[in-house]
């Protein structure tokens, strides 16, 4: 689904609830953030087909969870670019070694997608940020309701999943599209969720 100029999102129902959502950045080139699962795969790869995303340049991963990235392979085998945070390969059950070094930005066309470090729910877990449009892409940082995403499992650390939280209420997004679940919109109603999320994982 085309959500705004360039970005597409592709989010899961009851279907696919083991897999992640989906986004697609497109300027010249095609920039695919989080593929998900091999359930997925055959629906997401329609998808694009019907959007008109006809071949996929890159993948970024907000993190290396299996439900995240499993489908990485299917798009590598097609010949795009893979990056992540290195952090990441604690964590994975998978043996992807990276393409790309991400730095601060990463530039598809004129584009240009911050790369932010947002720890807390995996060591090496990103959002990636486009200022054009005040889209943040979040991964299992935050979901609808202002629900956190988990931060007991092997790698997670509760601190730094706050003051991550903290510091994507400093994007002031006006989009923030987590990684299950629905898109939310409007900078004040973001940061108000972000705001309760940081109040439950500090009352954790």
């Amino acid at each position: 689904m085309r959500l705004l100029e360039n970005i597409y999102a592709y989010t899961w129902g009851s279907a696919f609830y083991d897999s992640s959502n989906s986004y697609v950045i497109v300027d010249g080139e095609a920039v695919l953030i989080d593929p998900g699962t091999y359930k997925s795969y055959t629906n997401l790869f329609g998808l694009l087909r019907n959007d008109g995303i006809e071949g996929i340049d890159y993948v970024l991963n907000t993190h290396l969870h299996k439900d995240h990235c499993e489908s990485n392979q299917m798009f590598m085998r097609k010949g795009a670019l893979v990056g992540f945070d290195e952090r990441e390969r604690v964590v994975s059950q998978f043996s992807y070694s990276p393409d790309l070094r991400l730095g601060k930005v990463f530039v598809v066309g004129e584009t240009e997608i911050e790369v932010v470090r947002t720890p807390g729910h995996s060591p090496g877990s990103l959002t990636f940020f486009v200022q054009e449009h005040g889209v943040a892409i979040t991964g299992d940082l935050i979901f609808e309701n202002g629900i956190p995403g988990r931060f007991d499992l092997y790698g997670s650390d509760r601190r730094e999943f706050i003051r991550s939280l903290e510091r994507l209420v400093s994007l002031e997004p006006e989009y923030l599209l987590p990684g299950h679940r629905r898109v939310m919109k409007g900078r004040k109603g973001i940061a108000a969720l972000v705001e309760k999320a940081i109040e439950i994982v500090t009352h954790y």
